[in-house]
């Protein structure tokens, strides 16, 4: 309807009293602010609403304006925008404050627009203000509660992703460190499939308070750094509201660690299982071997010493022997969880453990053995220097891996004195046996030329815990009193050498060190069979 239309609609034209009292009655009754203004902006009307909205005394002078409500800090502004406006005959659009009496902020939206009569020329101005408190209100709660979802996410020790449309929002800097993303250019605002993987976040199920899913299992996915390293990643999704649009948060956390943990648990329990299997059959292939040695030595006083059938029967003793070492080995093993410390003869274990192992050498790796005769035995758990010996020798052959190279085992009785400690070991002086295992693998970074003693320099193949495992050898040989000492030269390969204090001479030890672990002890240890059947 236009303002011809709405003047036809009184019974003249002229009744300009009746159009006065629809235009009062509507101000009057309307629920915003409504103001008149001459041509230079002067105030000339301001309906009741407005009054209260502003706080403006019912009872004012007739000149009393709008402007002298506003806020200290928006007046001059707004006073400078207003007046610029009715200079120009231009419409005027602005949010701003109302500061009443008793100190109240009311925000408001404020619109005036030039009068139009019978020309181009503006005879006043008509203004609408609006009250917009409640949404500011909102909007400031609003970005108050996005700020702290902002500082907690950032505090959090798990990674928090937000992202929308394929959209990247917000990347906390766990998430940053998680996924090895650098701090810049930030990852904010990039396409997902810039950062992660399609499958990575692909069908999440998403947890949304809204529709009574509150909560949902947590999904694992891998996830492959930059560097190489695999990870695997536990992802939680729910549906948010983030910079007033609908989003997807996702918590991950890195679970490698438990994975592996759980894997080395499951690898304990079929450990033992297998230790209590082999325990078991020891003792059931020890009866065998003491009737087999028990009537080989009954017949050999029987028979001409020079015979062939004295030759064979001696054959079947020394065969027998070589079984016995075989079941000790599996009596250690299958005793493992025990601990108890005993007089060990070091090199039957480190032959049978060479022997077996001899068999799973591939073509381009060769054994050296240095086994020198006569190695003192050493008070120890059997099973936690077979551990020893396995862990040293695994290490070595990952070291050659792929290339292959030369394995070198030694073993020799070392006489320590404290003037001539040449090796400078952390040892008191006494007799000790050395274990020594050498490889030929690249371990050392080729820009590093110089020697390095101490700890392992190896570079293994991917998936190795060299490092891991070296530190549980040193645990036990320290466990032991003795000590590990390794050596990696570029171009020539790693040594480390076990130091092991040895029972040398007979009763050396103490009495609060080996109780009953003399001549007798090790006399015992080799006559084992009687002692393992009663065991049984």
């Amino acid at each position: 309807m236009s303002a011809q239309d709405l003047a036809a609609a009184f019974f003249s034209s002229g009744d300009f009293r009746s159009m006065e009292a629809v235009v009062r009655t509507l101000s009057g009754q309307a629920s915003i602010g409504i103001f008149l203004t001459d041509r230079d902006g002067r105030t000339l009307y301001l309906n009741e609403r407005l009054r209260r909205m502003a706080g403006i005394p019912p009872v004012s002078s007739p000149g009393a304006c709008w402007l002298a409500a506003l806020a200290p800090e928006d007046q001059d502004l707004i006073a400078t925008e207003w007046s610029a406006a009715t200079a120009q005959g231009r419409s005027f659009s602005r949010e701003f404050r109302f500061q009443r009496p008793d100190g109240s902020l009311r925000w408001v939206m404020a619109e005036a627009f030039p009068l139009q009569a019978q020309g181009d020329h503006s005879s006043g101005y008509v203004g609408m203000i609006r009250d917009i408190t409640p949404r500011h209100l909102a909007l400031e709660a609003l970005h108050a509660a996005e700020d702290r979802y902002r500082s907690l996410a950032a505090l959090s020790p798990h990674a928090v992703l937000v992202y929308a449309n394929k959209t990247i929002l917000f990347l906390n800097e766990a998430g940053m460190r998680l996924f090895t993303f650098p701090v810049t250019p930030s990852v904010e605002g990039r396409s997902l499939s810039d950062c992660f993987p399609k499958e990575f976040l692909q069908d999440l199920p998403l947890a949304n308070p809204g529709h009574g899913t509150e909560s949902v299992t947590p999904v694992e996915r891998p996830f492959d750094r930059p560097d190489g390293t695999r990870l695997t990643v536990e992802l939680m999704a729910c549906q948010v509201v983030f910079d007033g649009q609908t989003a997807v948060q996702v918590l991950a956390t890195d679970i490698t660690a438990q994975k592996d943990a759980a894997a080395q648990l499951r690898r304990a329990h079929k450990m033992a299982a297998v230790a209590t299997l082999a325990g078991g059959i020891a003792h059931e292939f020890n009866n065998c071997l003491t009737a087999i040695m028990g009537f080989s030595d009954l017949a050999l006083p029987l028979l001409v010493p020079d015979s062939r059938v004295h030759g064979h029967v001696q054959q079947v003793v020394q065969a027998s022997k070589r079984a016995r070492d075989l079941v000790t080995q599996m009596l250690m093993f299958g005793r493992q969880a025990e601990g108890v410390k005993q007089p060990v003869s070091l090199d039957i274990l480190l032959k049978e453990t060479l022997r077996i192992m001899k068999g799973t050498l591939p073509d381009n790796l060769s054994l050296r053995e240095w086994i020198a005769g006569g190695i003192h035995p050493i008070y120890a758990d059997p099973t936690q220097i077979h551990q020893v010996c396995l862990k040293l020798l695994d290490h070595a052959l990952l070291a050659m891996k792929p290339d292959g190279g030369i394995l070198e085992v030694r073993l020799d009785n070392i006489h320590l004195t404290q003037s001539a400690n040449e090796r400078d070991l952390p040892l008191p002086s006494g007799h000790y046996v050395c274990l020594t295992v050498s490889d030929t693998g690249e371990e050392v970074s080729a820009q590093d030329h110089r020697r390095k003693s101490g700890p392992l320099y190896a570079t293994l193949p991917e998936g190795t815990q060299a490092g891991m495992t070296l530190a549980g050898v040193q645990r036990i040989v320290s466990d032991h009193r003795g000590t590990l000492r390794s050596t990696s030269t570029s171009g020539q390969g790693t040594t480390t050498e076990v130091y092991l204090p040895a029972i040398f001479p007979s009763g050396s030890l103490s009495a609060s060190d080996s109780p009953g672990a003399g001549t007798s002890g090790i006399t015992g240890q080799k006559e084992f069979l009687a002692e393992h059947d009663k065991e049984r």
